[in-house]
């Protein structure tokens, strides 16, 4: 097939699919499209290698393409007549069906899309994945696992990759009630405080785990943008009692949270903590344009709170 879309969040259902279409990955081109012109990528797509007769092009992060109002007649045109020494796999996080170019590669080509995967597949599919490593597991232990995960597909294969390097041949139960833990270290309570306290070295473990368990912190930043605008009032209004209860009230700040937000206004001054909030508004604006890669969000919301 010339042109592919894989629809997917998870890792792994991305790299299998990619896997299953381009089998050998020493050949393959990776872009990311959040990096590169779309003009630049069309080219690539069009011009001869030098070394082989035949391309495999793999475009990372196209969101941008295949959402609703996004157009270009050079697309178009490429997907309508594509080269016929290249291969392309579009990788999205998610598409909108009503995209010309969504209904260009249906009609003609193919589209590989996990959000429709039931949850109740997963169980079935990691033991699956368990089978093709040469290893059994039982359905106690995959039940478990699927708890400890929040039957999440990335973290289940995450928590069954650390286990067959014990359990080649077999992953016991025992194995998996003592390396599986039901609270995995994602927690995001713990890196909002490394923020505001301006912990650099929590924080960035807390971002080294995320990554680990596959968490998207670019999800949070209205959560932390929340903690960073009641500090601020906090701090504000602490010397006038009305406005202080108001901002309690309408936030629904715990009695014993209040010394907390207290200490971290004492950390940054009024203006400080306004920058935060106008930082923050730009880097969800540039998420939701496409000019942000969710996958640097966590790096560059430590830069902004700790260094």
């Amino acid at each position: 097939m010339k042109i592919s879309l894989i629809i997917s969040d998870s890792f792994y259902y991305t790299k299998q699919t990619i896997n299953k279409i381009f089998p050998n990955e020493e050949d393959i081109i990776k872009i990311d499209y959040s990096n590169v012109e779309l003009s630049d990528i069309l080219y690539e797509l069009t011009s001869i290698s030098l070394f082989s007769d035949h391309k495999k092009v793999v475009v990372e992060n196209a969101d941008e393409l295949f959402s609703k109002s996004f157009e270009s007649d050079d697309l178009e045109n490429y997907l309508n007549n594509p080269s016929e020494f290249t291969e392309v796999i579009f990788v999205v996080n998610k598409a909108d069906k009503t995209n010309k170019y969504y209904k260009l590669i249906n009609s003609k080509y193919e589209i590989y899309d996990n959000t429709v995967k039931k949850k109740y597949n997963n169980i079935v599919d990691v033991k699956n994945y368990v089978k093709e490593k040469k290893s059994h597991i039982s359905d106690n232990a995959l039940s478990y696992i699927k708890d400890a995960c929040l039957n999440d597909y990335d973290l289940m294969l995450r928590e069954i990759d650390k286990l067959l390097i014990l359990g080649k041949d077999n992953i016991s139960d025992e194995l998996v009630y003592g390396l599986v833990s039901l609270t995995p270290d994602g927690n995001n309570r713990r890196f909002i405080d490394a923020l505001m306290d301006q912990n650099a070295t929590d924080a960035l473990n807390c971002v080294e785990n995320m990554k680990v368990l596959n968490i998207d912190i670019s999800k949070m930043i209205a959560l932390i943008a929340w903690n960073v605008r009641v500090t601020y009032l906090i701090k504000k209004y602490r010397k006038d009692k009305v406005m202080l209860d108001k901002v309690l009230k309408q936030y629904n700040v715990a009695d014993y949270a209040y010394n907390s937000f207290v200490r971290r206004g004492n950390i940054k001054s009024e203006e400080e903590l306004e920058n935060l909030l106008i930082e923050l508004a730009n880097i969800d604006i540039d998420l939701k344009t496409f000019k942000l890669d969710r996958k640097n969000v966590g790096y560059l919301l430590v830069n902004l709170f700790c260094i």
